[in-house]
Parts: structure tokens; C-alpha cells; sequence
């Protein structure tokens, strides 16, 4: 079944020929992104428009660098304060089991979720709105007794948990499967992440600095 008209896809192409970007078509036309990649990443641009992409492009790496800038200033900020322990050790967590190209973070050990989730919620403030908790769990494993491990941990309602099988896998050597959490347009937060364990790292081994 067609998700979207004939229509639309050609004025998609259309727009995308007179300069528009990739975000201002998914935001004119209500198409996701990977739609919009997938219907134009081979239409040309008409020759007269490709100075206007390339200064919407300019634009949008000078946004990137000046995130980049404010995380670096705040991953300061935070290892200079009372939460430096907690901030450390989110650092470590996430470089052991984080995503490098999103905010995702999966464990099978209880307490690191918990520990995870408690430096986010109380140290960087993160809303709870914007914490996704998705559950993976294999053949053989009770649904119903592992949901309610991971929600009892979180602090989060079962029926805001995803859940995911593995099927054809044997069961697990983890009791409970797994926990992944996921922050919902947590581009800045990951950037944050990434800047703290390059300081933290940088201080205490790249200096060769022991505490005294």
C-alpha cells in the first residue's frame, strides 16, 4: 500500500530541484526523514539553487560546531562541581556500553540501569518524557516477570516500555534480558557524553595525572 501519493513525491522531488534542504521538506511535507533521503538523495539540483543548499549546509555545520562548543563548556561545568563522582561515572558507563551515533544506552545488570538513569534524571535534569525504555528478551524467558524487573529498576510504567524478541536465540545468560535507554532527540546530550569522557580521559590518563 502506498504510504504516500504520487503527488506528493513529485513535489518532493520538485522542491528538493530548487534548493530545499532535507529538514525543510520533511517539515513543509510531513514525510519522515529517511523517506525524504530515500525519494531524493539521486535528484539533481537545478545549477541557479545549489549556492542557496550549500549556505542552508554552511548553516546547519556552524549549528553543529557551536553544540559541539556548548557541550565541551558544560562537560567543564559538571566535572568542576559537587556531581563530579556521578558525572565520571556516567562517563564510564556510557563508554563501556553507549551508542557512538545516538543516545542509547543497554545493560543487563540492574544496578547500571539504575545508576544510568539516576545521574540522568537528577544530575543533568533530563525529562522523563523524553526517556525511551525499550526491553529485549529472549525464547524462553516469562514476558510478564521480566517487564516488571525493568519497570520496578526504571522507575518507568510497563506500558511505556517497547519490547523486543529475539526469537530463534536460546535464553539468555541474563535473568531479566536486557534494557535499552534511549533519549529521544538526545543529539546535544550525546555530544554532552562524548565531551566529558574526552576530558575525563584526558586529565587522567592522557596527562598520566594519579591522584595525590
Amino acid at each position: 500500500m502506498r504510504i504516500h501519493s504520487i503527488e506528493k513525491i513529485k513535489e518532493l522531488k520538485r522542491l528538493r530541484k530548487r534548493g530545499f534542504s532535507i529538514n525543510e521538506l520533511v517539515v513543509k511535507l510531513a514525510i519522515p526523514k529517511t523517506t525524504v533521503w530515500h525519494h531524493i538523495h539521486t535528484v539533481r539540483i537545478l545549477p541557479k539553487y545549489v549556492p542557496l543548499l550549500k549556505s542552508k549546509q554552511g548553516g546547519s555545520a556552524k549549528r553543529k560546531e557551536k553544540n559541539w562548543e556548548r557541550a565541551k563548556r558544560y562537560a567543564q561545568d559538571l566535572l568542576h562541581s559537587p556531581s563530579r563522582d556521578f558525572i565520571i561515572m556516567l562517563a564510564m558507563l556510557y563508554w563501556g556500553e553507549g551508542s557512538k551515533n545516538v543516545c542509547e544506552f543497554i545493560n543487563s545488570d540492574g544496578r547500571v540501569i539504575e545508576s544510568y538513569l539516576f545521574i540522568l534524571r537528577n544530575v543533568l535534569k533530563i525529562p522523563e518524557e523524553i526517556i525511551k525504555p525499550t526491553m529485549r528478551i529472549f525464547s524462553g524467558m516469562d514476558q510478564k516477570e521480566c517487564l516488571n524487573y525493568w519497570s520496578r529498576i526504571t522507575k518507568i510504567p510497563q506500558n511505556r516500555f517497547t519490547i523486543r524478541l529475539n526469537d530463534g536465540s536460546t535464553k539468555g545468560k541474563a535473568k531479566y534480558g536486557m534494557c535499552r535507554i534511549t533519549i529521544r532527540k538526545g543529539a546535544n546530550i550525546l555530544k554532552l557524553i562524548h565531551s566529558l569522557i574526552d576530558q575525563i580521559f584526558s586529565e587522567l590518563i592522557d596527562n598520566k595525572k594519579l591522584p595525590s
